[in-house]
């Protein structure tokens, strides 16, 4: 999931402040940025938390293509 760590920078969040907006704990931020949780693993509403967090509020396009990525990555894994 190195995309979730490039956006966090990009938006310039910290891991803990990125755990604090979706409301988990800083650990589960650290596997998913590093390979450790499948995405398929994550709960739909995390999901949803997580491209939220890292997404501007005001910016639809990007939270829609945002939230095709996780859809893509999630089908891909399946296979």
């Amino acid at each position: 999931m190195l995309e979730i760590k490039k956006m966090r920078k990009e938006k310039g969040m910290t891991q803990k402040q990125l755990a604090e907006a979706i409301g988990v704990n800083i650990r589960w931020v650290q596997k998913v940025e590093a390979g450790e949780v499948n995405i398929e693993n994550i709960t739909f509403l995390n999901a949803i938390k997580l491209i939220r967090a890292l997404t501007p509020t005001d910016d639809e396009a990007q939270l829609t293509r945002n939230m095709m990525m996780i859809t893509r990555r999630v089908l891909a894994e399946e296979k």
